[in-house]
């Protein structure tokens, strides 16, 4: 398991704060897997202080079929 952690836009922080949204569409260039310790820190043109951290349950990379274009995963907690 590893800790890796991303910037996230207040309106989005809301949302994952509120358990409202339960994944990131981002640039897999993490190599991010099941079991990694996601921590999302809230960024307004500096970092807020604000964070939440979400353990990854599920990770979908490369799928054209459903939208997802090569680079790109979604990430799911």
């Amino acid at each position: 398991m590893k800790v890796i952690k991303k910037k996230i836009l207040p309106e989005y922080f809301r949302v994952v704060r509120a358990r409202e949204k339960n994944f990131e569409i981002r640039k897999d260039e993490d190599d991010i897997q099941v079991g990694d310790l996601l921590v999302l820190e809230e960024w307004d043109e500096l970092y807020t202080g604000n964070s939440v951290r979400r353990y990854v349950k599920y990770v979908l990379r490369d799928s054209q079929d459903y939208g997802i274009m090569p680079g790109y995963c979604v990430i799911g907690w």
